[in-house]
């Protein structure tokens, strides 16, 4: 054997090992947990936007997600994307108001949007037009991809409540730091409790009442332990979000990124029409179900609002003692530009 071939025979073995060690870095499965049921209209999306990323990046990403808590409770997700322990979450900002302050507030605060674009509009312009947003994932190891929607968060109760009077001690199922001054603002009791959760504390009594949208009712069965809903919007704003870490990011080849990015984009305006559609669904569905629609007249919406605390207010206010008012306050004005409000 000649030396020119003796060389390139030595050189084979590692050859290919490093071909393999390459393809399989190029391959990367992510790990998801999700905080909603694989039923949702959401939960449909993210799953398309699963499919897609493998599709488009030809097999080299994978996202595996994981339902229903399986990895973590809900509010445990910041801490498992931080530790390592998921790369990705299905998680709603609203559960961390501390170390998520910006992003918490768009999903907690009460009472202040009417329509579900208003959702997209709000976030896409607060992540482009705030550097706190950017720098608030930052510090927290973490990058959102995008944003689900929700219908709005009717009054669904065991009894009807049609009236602001009609709260006085009622418990109703709260989350964050701003909802259960909501139900407090009219005379009723908030109680903490996860999505899991409520269908139980609705059956036990453990609370009267939960804000949740009509498409959620019908897949979380609620209708069985609450057949009333009352017309007046409780909450409406953009839901769970789509998180990575940045070490899982990370792993990801610029080109990868990108996909990630522009598919996420796609799944963001898929969520917004599946929702949309699903609500209207699920009003004749809840109805043949047995659950009554009521009305709760405007002036008594508005008396709600009137004894709710400033929420704005508080906002700006808690930022201004960390040194973030200036963001706080373009903020709230982006928010009203949005809402009209």
């Amino acid at each position: 054997m000649n030396l020119k071939k003796m060389i390139l025979a030595a050189a084979l073995p590692t050859a290919i090992l490093l071909a393999a060690s390459s393809a399989a870095m190029a391959e990367v499965t992510l790990r998801m947990s999700h905080q909603w049921t694989e039923n949702n209209a959401g939960s449909k999306v993210d799953k398309w936007f699963a499919d897609e990323i493998e599709k488009r990046t030809n097999g080299e990403v994978k996202i595996k997600i994981f339902w229903a808590e399986a990895l973590g409770k809900a509010k445990e997700n910041l801490a498992l994307l931080q530790q390592g322990a998921v790369d990705m979450a299905a998680m709603s900002p609203g559960y961390f108001p501390a170390q998520m302050p910006f992003y918490a507030a768009p999903n907690s605060i009460p009472m202040t949007m009417d329509e579900v674009p208003h959702a997209t509009e709000l976030m896409k312009r607060l992540m482009l037009e705030v550097p706190i947003y950017q720098e608030e994932t930052k510090r927290n190891g973490i990058k959102a991809l995008f944003f689900h929607h929700l219908n709005p968060y009717k009054l669904v109760c065991k009894e009807a409540v049609t009236s602001v009077d009609g709260m006085k001690g009622k418990k109703m199922r709260t989350w964050g730091k701003d909802m259960p001054r909501m139900v407090q603002a009219a005379g009723g009791t908030p109680v903490t409790l996860s999505l899991p959760e409520i269908y139980e504390g609705l059956s036990r009594g453990a609370v009267d009442c939960a804000p949740f949208a009509v498409d959620l009712v019908v897949n979380y069965k609620i209708y069985e332990v609450a057949k009333n809903v009352s017309d007046i919007t409780l909450w409406l704003g953009p839901s769970t979000g789509i998180w990575i870490s940045q070490s899982a990011w990370n792993k990801l080849t610029p080109e990868q990124q990108d996909i990630m990015v522009k598919t996420g984009l796609e799944a963001a305006e898929r969520d917004r029409e599946a929702v949309i559609a699903a609500g209207a669904a699920a009003i004749s569905t809840l109805k043949e179900k047995g659950v009554t629609f009521h009305e709760f007249p405007a002036a008594e919406a508005a008396k709600w609002r009137a004894a709710n605390p400033d929420f704005f207010a508080d906002f700006i206010k808690e930022m201004d003692a960390k040194g973030w008012g200036d963001d706080a306050r373009k903020t709230i004005s982006i928010w009203k530009e949005v809402t009209g409000r």
